[in-house]
């Protein structure tokens, strides 16, 4: 199947405003021309890493949900490398920084960044291995396409500049066109209720995502 006509290409494009909205952050086009403040991007930093729970615990679900032992390793996998290689990025991230001790660690699920967490575990609670998996490409697949973007133009910050390759390359990469290629397989065997339901959820993890992202600038 082509990209054109695969599912995941159509939720995308089904979201086409709420996808070009997100890519045009402002968080995005700071860190992207290397203008971003330290202190912003330290709390963004915070506000992400407290987000790497709630992903761990939204890939669990996905895990004891997946159809099969061959789907669960391979989201084990994806689980191993988020609360290991992930994780110490921003542990080195602060120290680079310089951060105190006491502003290293990942800030609780609060005002704009909630409705993200709050998504994600619902999902995850109460809803089947293919709507976890359409949340966890909104995000994902995001990140993927703009870092890819602004990893050509390299901050001088080396702290920025390694948050950017982690979601541009490597295992990150293999992981999304894994959960991609599950959508592509999946998506059309579901009844039209659920397939509208994906793309719903799709749009509405990128719609948390523009709010997740203006919690830095938030007083």
């Amino acid at each position: 199947m082509s990209e054109k006509s695969s599912f995941s290409e159509g939720m995308r494009v089904h979201s086409d405003r709420t996808w070009n909205a997100i890519l045009g952050h402002r968080f995005f086009r700071e860190v992207a021309t290397d203008a971003i403040d330290d202190r912003v991007f330290a709390r963004y930093l915070r506000i992400e890493y407290g987000f790497v729970d709630t992903a761990a615990r939204a890939l669990g679900y996905a895990v004891a949900k997946a159809p099969s032992f061959q789907e669960r390793r391979r989201l084990g996998l994806g689980l191993y490398g988020l609360v290991t290689d992930q994780e110490q990025v921003f542990v080195d991230a602060f120290e680079r920084m310089g951060a105190p001790d006491n502003e290293r660690t990942g800030l609780a699920p609060l005002g704009l960044a909630l409705p993200l967490h709050a998504l994600f575990l619902t999902v995850a609670e109460t809803e089947a291995y293919e709507e976890i998996l359409a949340c966890t490409l909104a995000a994902e697949w995001m990140y993927l396409t703009w870092c890819s973007t602004a990893n050509k133009s390299p901050s001088s910050r080396g702290y920025i500049r390694d948050w950017v390759a982690l979601h541009a390359g490597g295992e990150f990469v293999q992981h999304v066109a894994w959960v991609r290629s599950e959508i592509d397989t999946r998506g059309p065997t579901l009844t039209e209720a659920r397939q509208t339901r994906l793309s719903a959820l799709f749009e509405e993890a990128l719609e948390a995502e523009i709010a997740f992202h203006d919690a830095p600038y938030a007083d």
